[in-house]
């Protein structure tokens, strides 16, 4: 039986000293008589869930039988493990390489280098667990183990939910009433990390906002005038550096889950008030979207933006890649519409609340279109 994985093997850069979520564990002794060569021990039955920007654990625990095939002095060829993203959050088949390893070498792929590592295999052969540095939205989805030895081969299909989308809200608060605006929209004022691996998931957003370590930044993929910041026309988070508390900026918040029942209304807040609900906040859209709402109709949220979730992309409905658009008042995406603009509006029912028109589901506009309808 291969060592068990010691309690002292180091998280990846920038992880906390405690191993990432995921299973890390030892083979136990068993289930070895059934004639096959390779055992995955199937240690996760359940989805791993992880935060934006955290690191997270797959893992791939393996015993190996002699093949009947090898002569008595003939030394069996190394395991081949290769790891594979198949399927998407959405659940759209793909089959994406993300690396390969074998005895002491370990291959990844150009689009995975420094995100992934396989931290215990350098001393145990049989640990092929897969550590993602830093998790992002679009890495949620199906993963593939494979282990070949020979002509035998097995694996094991591990699913990863990325919680936590990054929200922008725009008002121009001190920090103190940052922070405050992003508990008012069922989140937290967000991390410089959390930032970054919007970023890198092709976040972009020409508005400079508070994050959780005082500093002011904004996520530009695509530079235009404008929005240049310190990077000039390189792509990247521009950063004002550490400002003073007083100050006013936007903020960018993180949104982990959604706790409640959600209708879509017809028009802003009266409307959504008639239907026992509320003007949905940006966080609470940002989560339903994660949860799968898709809906091609921009409406009011309670911050005075105007939004639309996306998780099937399809032309005339904001571009080639899922989100949460927004629509803006100026041609540099700044800005929102006019409070007089007519748009329907999206409504959140709490789930303590009495079930209303809406039945704690999402249906087509209905009421027209009206203004936002104040605060």
């Amino acid at each position: 039986m291969p060592p068990a994985l010691p309690a002292t093997n180091q998280s990846p850069a920038g992880a906390p000293t405690a191993h990432p979520p995921g299973i890390w564990a030892a083979l136990p002794a068993g289930s070895q008589d059934d004639g096959k060569v390779i055992h995955i021990n199937r240690v996760q039955h359940q989805a791993v869930r992880v935060g934006l920007g955290e690191p997270v654990a797959l893992p791939c625990l393996f015993l190996l039988q002699p093949s009947a095939s090898l002569g008595p002095n003939e030394p069996p060829d190394p395991p081949r493990i290769k790891w594979s993203k198949v399927r998407s959050a959405s659940g759209q088949r793909e089959d994406v390489p993300i690396l390969v390893a074998k005895d002491n070498a370990v291959k990844v792929v150009k689009a995975y280098e420094g995100r992934v590592s396989l931290p215990g295999y350098s001393h145990d052969r049989y640990n092929a667990t897969l550590v993602l540095r830093a998790a992002r939205a679009s890495d949620a989805g199906l993963y593939r183990c494979e282990v070949v030895a020979g002509i035998e081969d097995e694996q094991d299909l591990l699913p990863l939910e990325v919680t936590a989308p990054t929200v922008p809200l725009c008002g121009r608060y001190p920090i103190t009433a940052a922070r405050r605006a992003c508990l008012d929209n069922s989140a937290v004022i967000a991390s410089p990390q959390h930032l970054q691996a919007a970023f890198e998931d092709g976040y972009d957003n020409c508005d400079a906002g508070w994050l959780a370590d005082q500093t002011v930044r904004y996520p530009i993929t695509l530079s235009r005038p404008g929005c240049y910041g310190d990077r000039n026309s390189l792509p990247g988070v521009r950063s004002y550096g550490r400002r003073e508390p007083g100050e006013e900026y936007d903020v960018y918040c993180y949104a982990r889950e959604l706790r409640g029942k959600r209708c879509r209304g017809g028009w802003a807040r009266r409307h959504c008030r008639s239907r026992g609900a509320s003007l949905a906040t940006t966080g609470q859209l940002y989560l339903a979207w994660r949860e799968g709402l898709d809906q091609c109709d921009p409406g009011w949220l309670a911050d005075g933006s105007v939004r639309y979730p996306i998780r099937l992309p399809r032309r005339k409905c904001g571009g080639e890649a899922s989100g949460v658009r927004t629509l803006y008042q100026f041609p540099n995406r700044t800005g929102f519409p006019a409070a007089t603009s007519k748009f329907d509006a999206y409504c959140y029912k709490a789930a303590a609340a009495e079930p209303g028109p809406c039945g704690g589901g999402w249906g087509p506009p209905n009421g027209g279109r009206g203004p936002h309808g104040g605060r």
